[in-house]
């Protein structure tokens, strides 16, 4: 027979006692849609290696590729924007996230976080005009306006991480970020 009483407390015990702790990382593609597959798969590969070069011997929840296609007009005009070579065909980047989230939410994340970078540059007009569609891949019922996917991944906790989560995070991007100096 079980007993009751730790049947009972395992059931109220908080979500948070056993999270995981370590961040998870997700390496950005914001990602030219007309570039050939071989392209692609290239510069994917190049991403992930630097990734995990990258994350070292940090401790991590795991790592994924996370694409964000846009079209092949909105990504010329980024590549002229940011002076890139014509044979770019994604720009990533490396964030942390939550490691309880599931697969669709941390891949809305992943999404989300690339949009805004483009967002911006769009909003700063430096994209000469170009129209930008960007299409997150949104869990059904999700409302597709930036602030209510924003408002979903807080109540999500995609961006809830310990403190150690965040100084381990802040070694790894730092790699990152001397990688591509």
């Amino acid at each position: 027979m079980q007993d009751a009483t730790s049947e009972s407390s395992k059931s109220t015990e908080t979500p948070d006692a056993t999270r995981d702790p370590r961040p998870f990382l997700v390496v950005t593609a914001l990602l030219d849609s007309g570039a050939r597959p071989a392209a692609v798969t290239r510069s994917h590969g190049d991403a992930m290696e630097r990734a995990f070069v990258s994350a070292g011997t940090e401790s991590t929840a795991g790592m994924d590729l996370v694409e964000l296609p846009i079209s092949p007009a909105a990504f010329g005009a980024l590549r002229k924007a940011l002076s890139l070579d014509e044979e770019v065909v994604g720009l990533y980047d490396v964030f942390p996230l939550a490691s309880h989230l599931d697969d669709a939410v941390r891949k809305v994340a992943g999404q989300f976080l690339a949009a805004e970078a483009v967002w911006t540059l769009e909003e700063q007009g430096q994209l000469g005009g170009v129209p930008l569609n960007v299409r997150l891949d949104l869990p059904k019922g999700w409302d597709r306006d930036p602030k209510a996917v924003h408002q979903k991944l807080v109540e999500a906790g995609a961006l809830d991480l310990t403190e150690d989560g965040i100084e381990t995070f802040k070694r790894i991007k730092g790699a990152w970020d001397a990688s591509h100096a």
